[in-house]
């Protein structure tokens, strides 16, 4: 028995089938856009058909409760929320499974700016799973390390995109009563190749080496790209671009132009979520809960299961909280219910860079055109001039 289709919009590479393969003949393979897809080496295969079995994309499950407790809510403690992208919970969660002599894992970079899940069991090495990170990341053999923690009784934090919490448990097949998931309501996610093409764009125009990159810079929520180089010729040096608009990467990304196939047509954009805890922005929270300090971030919580409430019970002390619903969760944050539509361009975006490069592609397409003013508003109201400027009758 061999993969049912070759389809990319059928696959999300969440490697369940890779990790559930008893003769270890399936291997993620990069294609020509960077995106991992499994390959079976047919010589090696027996067709038992456990492949087919765990995948989540075939065969989709939605075990979760439909009727969720949903916050609003932060951390309390304001050093670690000001170094959390959004209010914090993920370190909150973290932070008591560590505490509990657990193991958390989550998307870290390597020296290379590769993103891929690694797992971390004490506070110092938190912080690399800390911060947005708009790409893929690579799962590894991630699948298989759990589930040996797991049998020896160990607690285990898991934090992914909806799809690859659902890999996970479609791999495992049975609940864990010390596992902890948390799926993160994405938009979708490019590959690591097309970062890779950002990064070495930002090298020819600092003319010097990537040192430090950052999605969401920490000087206030919402804000976006900042990163530092290394050039012979100027030194040391740091660049922050306010708004995405500014960024040919953070553009595409938010535009949908550079997503794998399979977020288009996503399973887990929807209500049941897949996590025990799904987290996210809580944008719009002005709106709704006037009286909450947004300025280092909001974060939006699902508790989607007995385990995530459980959890909950005991890290709600140290966060500052309110009830809200599904509804005003969603009003700003529509890919928790819905999955991303993809543009035209998303079938051509790869192909036009490796004709005409990343650079010309950043300048004439990943931009906004003839928005001057809408652009010079938005940079102004991520900065306090902006605020001066409101307070003026």
């Amino acid at each position: 028995m061999y993969f049912k289709t070759l389809e990319k919009k059928d696959c999300s590479g969440c490697t369940a089938c890779v990790s559930a393969c008893p003769r270890h003949c399936i291997t993620m393979k990069p294609d020509d856009e960077g995106f991992f897809y499994p390959e079976i080496d047919k010589s090696l295969c027996v067709e038992c058909g456990l492949c087919e079995k765990v995948c989540p994309f075939d065969k989709p499950k939605y075990e979760n409760t439909e009727v969720m407790d949903v916050y609003a809510c932060y951390i309390k403690e304001q050093k670690q929320r000001q170094q959390s992208t959004s209010g914090g919970l993920f370190y909150a969660i973290a932070q008591w499974v560590i505490a509990n002599g657990g193991i958390v894992y989550g998307a870290a970079f390597d020296k290379n700016f590769k993103l891929s899940h690694v797992g971390v069991d004490n506070m110092d090495d938190l912080d690399k799973l800390r911060g947005s990170k708009y790409l893929q990341s690579y799962l590894g053999n991630t699948f298989n390390e759990i589930k040996n923690h797991l049998k020896n009784g160990r607690w285990v934090y898991f934090v992914g995109c909806g799809c690859q919490v659902a890999g996970l448990n479609a791999f495992l097949r049975k609940k864990y009563e010390k596992l902890i998931t948390s799926d993160l309501v994405c938009h979708g996610a490019p590959s690591q190749l097309m970062f890779d093409w950002h990064l070495d764009y930002l090298r020819r125009k600092e003319k010097g080496e990537i040192v430090s990159y950052t999605f969401r810079d920490l000087e206030g929520w919402g804000g976006c790209e900042s990163y530092e180089y290394d050039s012979p010729a100027r030194g040391m040096g740091k660049k922050r671009n306010p708004t995405y608009f500014t960024s040919p990467y953070l553009y595409s990304f938010m535009w949908a132009y550079n997503y794998r196939y399979s977020c288009y047509d996503c399973k887990f954009a929807q209500i049941p979520r897949q996590g025990d805890i799904t987290l996210a922005d809580f944008w719009g929270v002005t709106k709704f809960f006037p009286d909450l300090e947004r300025e280092n971030g909001v974060s939006l919580v699902l508790v989607n299961t007995q385990q995530g409430a459980v959890v909950w019970d005991a890290i709600k002390d140290i966060l500052e909280y309110r009830k809200s619903n599904v509804k005003d969760a969603a009003a700003q944050n529509g890919n928790l219910v819905k999955k991303t539509q993809m543009p035209p361009i998303r079938t051509v975006c790869y192909q036009m860079i490796r004709e005409r490069g990343y650079d010309d592609v950043a300048k004439n397409e990943f931009r906004m055109k003839g928005q001057w003013k809408l652009r010079i508003k938005t940079f102004l109201s991520s900065t306090k001039l902006w605020k001066i400027i409101s307070r003026i009758k």
